[in-house]
Parts: structure tokens; C-alpha cells; sequence
């Protein structure tokens, strides 16, 4: 695409950048950005969604200054320009109503990450959902999905570390410009994403907007849109999580929860989520499936039986000889064999779930990881 192309279609979505669904009413109105930025006042105003704030905009000389300032900035800065219906453009996005004109992008999309899973959830996280949420997201990625998140505290960037820990990919898509990465002490995760070529900073506001609430909202549907299913950790009533959980569903994207307490306020939204139809996620296994990932081993985690790490605790004797035997065991069964009351069972099971040498299956059993 030469400048001139460029900087037209940037001022578009400059004017236009708060709906996006009028950006591409106007394009399909007028056959490009050039006859949109041509086009009468009286044409303008005949656009469902036009305003006259939009419509000034698209006049106004100094939008055009900025845009010829964002495209310098990104030939210099090396940000590739996505733009609706023009190779490069996530083809998972083209579809869904609301998305943006164009996408700034630092680092490359791949082809691998058709097999998407949007992980969100809250910026106060218990021990309990950060444990959850790098063995959900380290294990899928290791398997090769890819993670999306919002670089956020907590969850976010949680699910981030993890993909990139297991060798996988991950998108962060952000509520802020690509120069004014947000929140500032996740600057070093987000140029760790660049700097291992392991996946893509995505944003549509430009190079030097700073975050502003009304921002992540939107930002969400890019979240889900970009995915093949949501995971969501520890989500309270009001929780943003929730804003992608709604565009999910308007998306037609399947929605998992990962089961929490009843009694604690920060799980509310969550358990409103199952008792809506969401998903359970139990394990990764779970979301396997949902993914296209079955039969697709971990990288680097490819174990026979006797490679696998030694059970701690005065049981891991006899529990691993009956995991050798068989693919899994219900904890009924092991009480009986064990001869161990299921109670006290039941919690050298959890423990050895949450350190990661068991996985619980979504029908109840445990097996060695």
C-alpha cells in the first residue's frame, strides 16, 4: 500500500474511531475512503450512525495532519497497518459487526493462530485463579493454541507468561495506543511477546493515546472476536470480564468458567456466567476439544510413564503404581484400594492437582500429568 492509500484510510478511522460499524457503512456507501472524504454533507448525514461530531471530523484538516503523523509513526516504529478486507487483516474479525477499519500491529500474525483461547478474569486474582490460570493456559498453549488476553494486571498478564513459558503464542490486545503500554509495569512482558517472535501487540488507537475507561470495553470485543472460545477467571458482578463474556456470546463464542466458592463476592460473576449455560472448565482437557486440539501433545511434554515426576508424600508410592496401571482412577475407587478414608484422599488429590502432578477430568477422575 503506498502513503498517500495509507494515510487516507488512517484519517477514516481517526474520524471514525469510536464506531467502527460507520467506518465500513461509509466505505461500502461511497467504494473507498478517497469518495468518503469527498463525499456532500447532505450524503454524510444520510449514514445511518453519521453525526455531525463525525462528519467535522472528516473534514477537519487537523485529522488529516494526524494521520500523516501515525503513519510516520509507524513506518519508523516498524507497526504493520491492518485494514478491513486487505490481506493482513484477521480474517476471524471480518465477519463480526463492529470491528474496526484497521488494527495497528507489532509483531505478525501466523497462521497458527486460527486455534484461539481468550483468557480474561479478574486484576486481584487469588492464589487459587493464578495457579488455574497458568495451567490452563501453559498447557493449551504448549499444545498450540493461541492465548489472547488484555495485558491487564492479574489474569492477563498471567495467561501471557504462561504461553510464553510453555513455547506457545499469545495476542495482547490493548486499550491504549502501542506507545503508551498500559499498565506500565507489564512493559517488559509486552516487549518479551516481541522480542521471543512469539506473538502480536494489537491495537486500534493510535500510536500515543493513553488508556481511558471507555476504552476496554470496547477493546473486549476484539478479545473474544479474535478467538474460538472464552475462558474466564474469577470474574466478580461488575467485573470487565464480563463485558467479553457478553461479546462472546453475541459472537456465537463458546464461554467456559472456571468453577470457584459460592461464598466470595469475586466469584459472583463467574457462577452467574454457569447459571446461564457457560461452560465448566475443569481441566485443560476441557477445552481441548473446543479448540481442535485433541491427540496434539504439549511441546516438550511428551513423557512415557516412567518419565514422569515422582508423586511427593508418604502415598506417592502406591497412588503412581495404580496411575501406572490404568489411565485414571475415581477417588472412590482409590479409597477402597488404599484403604484410606475418601476425605483424606480427596485433599492429597487436590494438593497434588494444584502443584500440577494430577489433572482432574471433567467426569471426575485424576490422572498423572
Amino acid at each position: 500500500m503506498n502513503p498517500r492509500e495509507a494515510i487516507v484510510y488512517i484519517h477514516l478511522h481517526l474520524a471514525t474511531l469510536y464506531n467502527s460499524g460507520l467506518a465500513l457503512r461509509l466505505l461500502q456507501a461511497f467504494g473507498g475512503p478517497k469518495g468518503v472524504l469527498e463525499a456532500g454533507t447532505n450524503e454524510l448525514l444520510g449514514i445511518k450512525g453519521m453525526s455531525v461530531k463525525v462528519r467535522k471530523r472528516l473534514r477537519c484538516k487537523r485529522t488529516r495532519e494526524q494521520a500523516k503523523v501515525e503513519w510516520s509513526r509507524c513506518v519508523s516504529e516498524k507497526i504493520r497497518v491492518l485494514i478491513h478486507s486487505l490481506p493482513g487483516y484477521p480474517a476471524r474479525l471480518l465477519n463480526l459487526e463492529e470491528m474496526p477499519l484497521l488494527l495497528f500491529s507489532r509483531g505478525k500474525l501466523a497462521e497458527a493462530d486460527s486455534r484461539a483461547l481468550a483468557v480474561v478474569g479478574s486484576r486481584r486474582p487469588t492464589p487459587y485463579s493464578l495457579r488455574q490460570t497458568s495451567l490452563f493456559a501453559g498447557d493449551l498453549a504448549g499444545r498450540g493454541a493461541t492465548l489472547v488476553s488484555g495485558l491487564a494486571r492479574g489474569v492477563d498478564a498471567c495467561a501471557h507468561r504462561a504461553a510464553l513459558e510453555a513455547g506457545g503464542r499469545t495476542i495482547a490486545v490493548l486499550g491504549s495506543g502501542l506507545g503508551k503500554i498500559y499498565p506500565p509495569e507489564n512493559h517488559t512482558l509486552a516487549n518479551r511477546v516481541l522480542a521471543e517472535n512469539s506473538g502480536v501487540l494489537l491495537s486500534e488507537f493510535p500510536f500515543s493515546m493513553r488508556p481511558r475507561p471507555y476504552h476496554f470495553p470496547q477493546r473486549n470485543r476484539l478479545i473474544s472476536g479474535l478467538s474460538n472460545a472464552l475462558l474466564v477467571i474469577q470474574a466478580g458482578e461488575k467485573s470487565g470480564s464480563l463485558s467479553t463474556a457478553r461479546w462472546a456470546l453475541e459472537q456465537g463464542k463458546s464461554i467456559f468458567v472456571l468453577p470457584s466458592r459460592v461464598d466470595e463476592e469475586h466469584n459472583r460473576g463467574g457462577l452467574h456466567l454457569l447459571r446461564d449455560g457457560a461452560g465448566v472448565a475443569t481441566s485443560p482437557v476441557d477445552l481441548s476439544l473446543e479448540l481442535g486440539l485433541t491427540g496434539m501433545p504439549a511441546r516438550g511434554e511428551e513423557k512415557t510413564p516412567g518419565e514422569r515426576r515422582a508423586l511427593p508424600g508418604k502415598l506417592g508410592g502406591p497412588l503412581e503404581a495404580l496411575f501406572q496401571e490404568e489411565d485414571g482412577w475415581h477417588p472412590d475407587s482409590l479409597s477402597a484400594r488404599l484403604g484410606v478414608p475418601c476425605s483424606s484422599l480427596l485433599a492429597i488429590l487436590g494438593r497434588l492437582e494444584l502443584d500440577g502432578y494430577l489433572m482432574k477430568t471433567s467426569s471426575g477422575f485424576y490422572r498423572l500429568r
